[in-house]
């Protein structure tokens, strides 16, 4: 009776944990998913500005010491900040806060609350959904929606904010360059003005709009991949040889003109599986540019 009871047990345990498996992966396949409905607000960056916050929010988190839940989320996070503009139109998506009308900053202040109202309705998402609220918050409390100050407004948040910032002054289009592949590329004089002009507005407005210690942080990590790319090889790599840490060398979209992945952008574990269907299915090379 007893072993027969030991038994049971250990069935209802395996049971339980093929269960949580694939709830997880469930799970992972929705925060995926919103993520790839995330690109139809892209179309005016050059590159995917979601996955650059999200990567780069996850690196400082770390960085800082944050656990594996609070980087986890701050990572998410980064992926999901501007889901509240799904539907927007073109015409504000395209501008920067000083170019819209009233009517417009008063609609686009609105997304992060749209997207914590999307987000808060699934269980695994609460945090997430609070830092996506608070993604627009300043230290001095200039920021949007709730005016928070300093330490009320989260970490990932603050994290966030800045890397934000930074991608949106460098990589955001001007209205004359809605399409990468079709424009001229940019004189490397002019980007690397702009990489330090974005910098310097962090740093000069580090400790009265954003966090000083992340700022600190996240530039040290720009450096440092600067720095690296200075050493690295670039080579011709198949696709379903690719290894995390590869950076992409230039960017690629599909035929119908979709990003698939950007210039500059740091290739995961996870991201190899898609790249590898999507030369699967002709709509990338069998082999991409990368730096090594």
């Amino acid at each position: 009776m007893r072993e027969e009871l030991v038994q049971q047990l250990q069935q209802l345990r395996q049971q339980v944990e093929e269960l949580e498996e694939r709830l997880a992966e469930s799970f992972l396949q929705t925060v995926e998913l919103l993520g790839v409905l995330l690109t139809t607000v892209e179309r005016f960056y050059e590159g995917s500005h979601s996955r650059f916050v999200s990567q780069k929010a996850a690196e400082v988190a770390r960085r800082l010491g944050c656990g594996q839940k609070e980087v986890w989320e701050t990572q998410t996070a980064g992926l999901l900040h501007d889901i509240g503009k799904l539907g927007y139109p073109e015409v504000l998506l395209q501008k920067f806060p000083p170019e819209m009308t009233a009517e417009e900053w008063q609609l686009y202040r609105y997304h992060p609350e749209i997207g914590w109202h999307i987000l808060r309705r699934h269980r695994g998402l609460q945090g997430v959904a609070e830092i996506v609220l608070q993604h627009h918050e300043r230290l001095d409390g200039s920021g949007f929606p709730g005016h928070l100050q300093g330490h009320h407004i989260r970490l990932g948040a603050r994290i966030i904010a800045v890397v934000d910032t930074f991608h949106n002054a460098l990589y955001k289009r001007r209205r004359d360059r809605r399409f990468l592949h079709a424009a001229p590329p940019e004189p490397v004089e002019v980007f690397h003005q702009r990489y330090l002009a974005a910098l310097r507005h962090l740093e000069e407005k580090a400790g009265i709009l954003y966090d000083a210690e992340v700022v600190r942080v996240f530039v040290e990590l720009l450096e440092e991949e600067r720095r690296q790319l200075g050493v690295r090889v670039q080579q011709s790599v198949p696709v379903n040889q690719l290894q995390p840490g590869m950076v992409v060398a230039e960017s690629y979209y599909t035929s119908y003109g979709l990003l698939v992945i950007a210039q500059g952008e740091c290739i995961t574990a996870e991201m190899v599986p898609s790249l590898v269907r999507f030369a699967e299915l002709g709509e990338l090379p069998r082999k991409l540019r990368v730096w090594v």
